[in-house]
């Protein structure tokens, strides 16, 4: 019997053996209508890499440590089949100036989103089509078993697919940094961190932190 090679086919569901981590590790944004000739159909992995408009990048939705999550929730639309609500949550630290104002860039833009799992595993949220929405709470003061002070942000929408496993790389915004930094998976789960010209600068593993310093001592962490 012919092996059935259809994208769409049904086929055994795969199930490693190896450790499962919970979590989220890292997550990137950029607006949607960045992207451009996006996949729209075909496989749900995305292997090649995604294009962006020139000058357009990723940045970095640093946030306090494993307070990041991630749910994708099926919606039945009835007749017209299913949809997939998405939703990230997490928080930042403090009420400093320079996050009020990064804050109030993300004020209703339509956002994509790219996020690494503990495992090594990175997924596109979002399309051009399907774009998801930042939102923000701020909340301090004293709580019974402690006390407050930082934001609660939310990035979600609703896609017509589920998210998409990716395989490319993608360039972090040098922003405050002598140079910026490519993305790309390694093996065994690592990301190597390249720059622009493709200097290899780490091979960092699952839970590893990195952190480049620029000519004006600013720090940049990718975890």
């Amino acid at each position: 019997m012919a092996e059935n090679t259809d994208s769409f086919g049904l086929r055994n569901l795969e199930q490693r053996v190896d450790e499962n981590v919970a979590g989220v590790e890292a997550a990137w944004y950029t607006e949607a209508s960045n992207l451009v000739n996006f996949p729209a159909l075909g496989p749900l992995l995305i292997e090649a890499d995604l294009q962006l408009l020139p000058g357009a990048t990723w940045y970095q939705l640093v946030s306090v440590r494993r307070s990041v999550r991630y749910k994708q929730t099926p919606k039945d639309q009835g007749k017209h089949g299913q949809s997939w609500t998405q939703k990230f949550t997490g928080a930042l630290a403090k009420h400093t100036e320079g996050l009020a104002g990064g804050l109030e860039t993300l004020e209703g833009r339509k956002l994509v989103c790219l996020y690494r799992d503990m495992n090594g595993q990175v997924q596109l949220v979002g399309t051009p089509e399907h774009p998801l929405v930042f939102s923000d709470v701020f909340d301090s003061g004293l709580e019974p078993f402690g006390q407050r002070n930082g934001f609660d942000w939310t990035l979600q929408g609703e896609t017509v697919r589920r998210a998409r496993p990716y395989r490319g790389t993608w360039t972090v915004s040098g922003r405050g940094l002598e140079y910026a930094v490519e993305l790309q998976q390694g093996g065994s789960g690592t990301v190597l961190l390249k720059t622009a010209d493709g200097r290899l600068l780490a091979t960092v593993t699952p839970g590893k932190t990195v952190v480049l310093k620029s000519g004006f001592k600013l720090s940049y962490t990718i975890s």
